[in-house]
């Protein structure tokens, strides 16, 4: 008999319903950038640029206006990459990423670049 790969939860204990997509960003200059848009509970962020990188989180706003979120200090920091204190931070209590957005610490290369992991549920195993 073949196999199927299962669709739904019906009939199956194993089945896993956590959908977990992977995005890349390019951040210009300084400016303020909205992460798209993909339901998900929570982002999981790289910062793979030379410098630091800002994150905010905040309700969806229709307008994709993130300027009343962008207070330095609701700003959680994301060290540039080769720094020792380098790593991925997650934001969690989301309903969907583009409630996230990121901006450079200072303007620079427009070429760089932040990646991100969206996903449901948590303890799943690291990229």
């Amino acid at each position: 008999m073949p196999y199927t790969v299962p669709t739904s939860n019906s009939g199956s204990t194993y089945f896993n319903t956590n959908q977990c997509f992977s995005f890349n960003n390019h951040l210009p200059n300084a400016n303020m950038v909205c992460l798209s848009s993909q339901p998900c509970s929570e982002v999981i962020i790289w910062n793979d640029t030379g410098q630091d990188v800002y994150i905010y989180a905040g309700p969806d706003d229709a307008s994709g206006d993130f300027a009343k979120y962008s207070d330095q200090a609701r700003a959680l920091l994301l060290h540039a990459k080769g720094t020792s204190n380098q790593g991925p931070i997650t934001v969690r209590g989301l309903t969907n990423s583009n409630q996230v957005s990121a901006k450079k610490a200072a303007a620079g290369s427009a070429g760089e670049i932040i990646y991100y992991r969206t996903q449901f549920f948590s303890n799943n195993p690291s990229r």
